[in-house]
């Protein structure tokens, strides 16, 4: 029996890939998203939505339907700063900002949905569908506060059974979907630290406490953590980003400072990887030196609700052959819809989008395959139906 939900999609491909090049070609960093918005309210609006602004600061959220259940879909918003190289009809038109990681594509694909559903109204008997548009995913404000963060502040999921969300993926093969239970993304916390020693002439070191020596302790002890002190079978990384001290080259300074990436699944492992952490600055102080740390904690991970995972397959089944439907998708990057399914149930998945060859994420020449984002717009909107119990 042909699918409809798929057929409606297909109808409207073109129109999902004038939003997402749309979009594209004016870029916003995260906060900052308003002409984003205002076209996110333009399109709900001539639906007959009920739309709400400025939620989450810059974020939009709209409802259909009526009553429990509520299922809830969320698409992130905001670009990176980061200079577009493609050239391409649709490259970014704001200098220094570009859309490389397919957040574009994730509002396009939900603009799609709330389309799709609201042509299927009259069979909304009972429950609720929202539209979560959320901004600055790709990081946090300087008080630590990102998207996510901001619009559960704002009472996003109220009143919300389960979420869902799906992210384009440059390095897939286009048109595949690929999902798993359990976890499948890391949790991301970042340092910053400073190692002080005592300075001195570099042709005299032994009137020095080197803190550039220290330092070198320091880091062959980080490095130790995860090969040493975690369990091989839980994934785990720490990697130092930043170095800096010093001001000629023959001056032992005063202070090092550096900063990295903490990246985790389990509580458990996360918590040990934090004091494991200090306890390798505390070498500094058997050397005569000393340490600031400083532990900003980030993004849980995301853990896929197991009944949503097998809802989303057996909905995949019904739009994608057999052979584009994987198993898989766990990563060490981070996502802040954990925030969201950290509250109530909720899974996220990937859509292949890969073009030949891959353009991959957080590069200036990021792009996708945009001609499959209406698999994702049926996967989401045949999603809703079933959780919903709607029949068509």
């Amino acid at each position: 029996m042909p699918n409809l939900v798929l057929e409606k999609c297909k109808e409207l491909s073109e129109q999902i890939i004038q939003w997402r090049r749309n979009i594209h070609s004016n870029p916003e960093l995260g906060f900052q998203e308003t002409e984003t918005a205002n076209l996110i309210v333009s399109v709900l609006t001539q639906l007959g939505l009920e739309v709400q602004t400025k939620i989450g600061r810059t974020g939009v959220t709209a409802t259909f339907g009526n009553g429990k259940p509520c299922i809830a879909l969320r698409a992130d918003m905001d670009a990176l700063p980061l200079v577009d190289g493609k050239k391409v009809s649709y490259a970014s038109q704001n200098p220094g900002i570009s859309h490389a990681c397919g957040h574009d594509a994730h509002v396009a694909m939900l603009l799609g949905t709330a389309t799709i559903l609201k042509g299927f109204d009259k069979y909304f008997k009972t429950g609720t569908v929202k539209y979560i548009f959320q901004p600055f995913e790709e990081g946090q404000d300087d008080d630590g506060v990102g998207g996510a963060d901001a619009m559960m502040k704002d009472g996003v999921l109220e009143g919300v059974d389960a979420i869902i969300s799906q992210h384009v993926h440059s390095e897939l093969k286009a048109g595949t979907f690929q999902i798993k239970p359990g976890y499948f993304s890391a949790a991301v916390d970042t340092f910053y630290a400073k190692i002080y020693g005592k300075g001195a002439h570099g042709a005299y070191p032994h009137n020095s406490v080197d803190p550039t020596f220290i330092t070198a302790q320091v880091i062959n002890t980080i490095q130790g953590i995860i090969s040493r002190r975690i369990d091989p079978l839980e994934p785990a990384v720490i990697s130092i980003g930043e170095i800096s001290g010093g001001t000629a080259p023959n001056i032992i300074p005063e202070v090092i400072a550096l900063s990295g990436t903490i990246r985790s699944l389990s509580s458990k492992v996360r918590k040990q990887l934090h004091e494991d952490l200090e306890s390798a600055f505390q070498i500094s102080q058997a050397f005569k030196g000393n340490y600031e740390l400083k532990i900003i904690q980030g993004y849980p991970s995301i853990n896929n609700d197991l009944d949503l995972v097998k809802l989303l397959q057996e909905v995949a089944k019904n739009i994608f052959p057999p052979e584009d439907i994987l198993l898989g998708g766990l990563g060490m990057g981070a996502e802040d819809f954990a925030v969201y399914s950290e509250s109530i149930p909720g899974a996220m998945f990937y859509l292949g989008t890969a073009l030949t060859p891959p353009r991959v994420h957080h590069s200036p020449n990021f792009d996708i395959d945009d001609s499959v984002l209406y698999l994702g717009t049926a996967i989401m909107a045949e999603t809703v139906l079933r959780y919903l119990n709607i029949q068509i």
